[in-house]
């Protein structure tokens, strides 16, 4: 496939990262407020990214600001995989595939 050099990232993606402003102490009404915002104010200017950036799958992240809790317990699925801290995202409660 042949690109035209000129056409190729024309604007970079325009979009949220919740670490910017929230630590590793974000939570799902913070994510859903955002998210709500942006498109509301800022999708019909490029807008379309939200991010939920780190520690989305530990129950106390943020609780010493932005500090990571060592050898904190992470919530996994019987895969071993990571899944969101339902105690921070509710929505996420009996959601995963084990």
């Amino acid at each position: 496939m042949h690109y035209q050099k000129d056409r190729v990232a024309l604007k970079p993606p325009l979009g949220w990262n919740s670490w910017d402003c929230y630590g590793p102490a974000v939570n799902e009404v913070q994510i859903l407020g955002n998210a709500r915002y942006m498109a509301e104010h800022l999708k019909a200017h490029g807008w379309q990214y939200v991010v939920c950036d780190i520690q989305w799958y530990e129950p106390e992240a943020g609780q010493r600001h932005w500090e990571y809790n060592r050898f904190a317990e992470l919530c996994m699925d019987g895969f071993g995989r990571l899944i969101p801290a339902e105690n921070r995202f509710p929505s996420a409660a009996n959601a995963h595939v084990s």
